[in-house]
């Protein structure tokens, strides 16, 4: 897990490079390779788990096609292997870091893990399973995300980076209205029972102290879906008052030309 969120930003830096594969001329390699195919895509669990046997027969023989190393961890997915699946992916990866349907499967897997996560320190939510992109025997061209859309997400994670820096200035400032600006104005955590009471507390912590010194580190950024991403990072806390240090994950989700806190949670210990 903290494997995978720490390689979340370089992972959409890469997202948009072409995927070719050279041709293999060998008949009994096509024969094999469309065989497993075949069955990899049969509805039957056995027909699933006799095309994981064929791909790794034919990886002992390919050791560096990446086709077969690809279209393995993509039927393992189908299987619910993640496990399995991003250690071929990963192996593949080291061979070439720019196939981009690679780093996409990868990248699945990764923001699955990451939604586990999620949903031990967040209120439950439904998962959404991640699915294995194919390569084409024949090399035929393969689709990739517009790179808009790409230059979107790191444009925004950037973002959402620099919003974090700004809430932790403005909390260290004692500066309230700039403090409770990155929140949503409907939020409050689950020791208030509405917003305005949290706002109250916050207020009130925010300004009895002398000074606040806060530092951050240990920084981590990764999507959770659309327009959403969770930030988690060490935080130390210390005032003329209070002194600690507590891992924190916030919640931020894209509200009209902004972001915002959705929901905070702190761990101890």
């Amino acid at each position: 897990m903290k494997n995978g969120i720490l390689l979340i930003g370089w992972l959409v830096s890469v997202f948009t490079c072409q995927l070719v594969f050279a041709q293999e001329s060998n008949q009994n390699y096509k024969t094999r390779f469309m065989q497993a195919e075949q069955m990899a895509q049969s509805d039957t669990e056995n027909g699933a788990q006799k095309a994981i046997d064929l791909w790794k027969a034919m990886l002992k023989d390919y050791p560096n096609d990446l086709a077969i190393s690809n279209n393995l961890a993509a039927t393992l997915m189908k299987q619910k292997k993640y496990a399995e699946a991003q250690h071929y992916l990963e192996s593949a990866l080291n061979a070439d870091p720019k196939i981009s349907v690679i780093m996409a499967n990868l990248n699945g897997i990764y923001a699955y893990q990451a939604q586990l996560a999620y949903q031990s320190v967040f209120k439950p939510s439904e998962i959404k399973y991640p699915t294995g992109k194919w390569v084409a025997l024949a090399g035929e061209a393969v689709k990739t995300p517009e790179k808009a859309q790409m230059d979107k997400v790191k444009k925004d994670m950037q973002r959402v980076l620099n919003r974090v820096e700004n809430w932790r200035m403005a909390w260290s400032a004692k500066d309230v209205k700039a403090y409770l600006s990155f929140y949503t104005n409907t939020y409050y955590s689950d020791k208030f029972s509405s917003h305005k009471d949290w706002v109250k507390n916050r207020e009130n912590s925010l300004k009895r102290p002398k000074y606040i010194k806060i530092k951050l580190s240990n920084i981590k950024i990764v999507p959770l879906a659309n327009h959403t991403f969770q930030v988690s990072f060490k935080q130390s806390y210390h005032s003329n008052r209070f002194k600690d240090s507590v891992k924190k994950y916030l919640v931020w989700q894209e509200t009209g030309n902004n972001w915002k806190i959705i929901q905070e949670k702190v761990v101890y210990g």
